[in-house]
């Protein structure tokens, strides 16, 4: 990655985590209605997008990790979580690096930002699972929250962050980036 890339990931990622932050209230909010269905993950595909629109706009090793763990840095340096919000940003943020990996950084339409967003929410929710002591709830409960978080980090992290992107685009401020170079998604 060049330089610019970098600053510009650092400083959007900052941004976002301080975002995250904030989206924590409202989170907060809506969630004891969702919980007890099983649904509060329908949510959480907001914590998702570091590691989605960072790849899709500057389409290179790293901007995955790295977008994804300055913002939960960020995030938990302000917030409830602290230093753990680091373990969530490299479990959500990795495997989404390999995935743009192993497609050579060369798929960029929606199906495969919405699958990146899906494989992101898989690995957090595993992370989730195993820290949250989820194995004591029904099975059926754990399948509808990890299905409520598929869903979640589908549209709100994949398809969000594609829409996001796309319009940054159109302004003219990521002319520098490959996002700009592509006309074909």
């Amino acid at each position: 990655m060049k330089i610019t890339e970098v600053v510009f990931i650092a400083v959007v990622s900052a941004a976002l985590g301080v975002f995250w932050w904030g989206y924590t209230f409202f989170y907060d909010i809506f969630k004891p209605f969702l919980e007890p269905l099983g649904m509060k993950y329908l949510l959480a595909g907001i914590w998702l997008m570091g590691a989605i629109f960072f790849p899709y706009i500057i389409r290179k090793p790293g901007s995955a990790i790295l977008g994804e763990i300055i913002a939960a840095f960020i995030q938990g340096f302000i917030a409830r979580w602290g230093i753990t919000s680091l373990l969530w940003g490299v479990v959500q943020g990795v495997p989404v690096e390999i995935f743009f990996l192993i497609l050579g950084y060369k798929k960029w339409n929606v199906f495969y930002l919405m699958s990146a967003g899906i494989i992101s929410a898989f690995f957090s929710y595993l992370l989730d699972y195993f820290y949250y002591k989820y194995g004591i709830l029904s099975v059926t409960f754990n399948l509808m929250q990890l299905g409520g978080f598929l869903l979640s980090g589908a549209l709100l992290a994949g398809v969000f962050s594609k829409l996001l992107a796309d319009n940054l685009k159109k302004t003219g401020a990521l002319n520098q980036f490959e996002i700009a170079k592509s006309d074909f998604e």
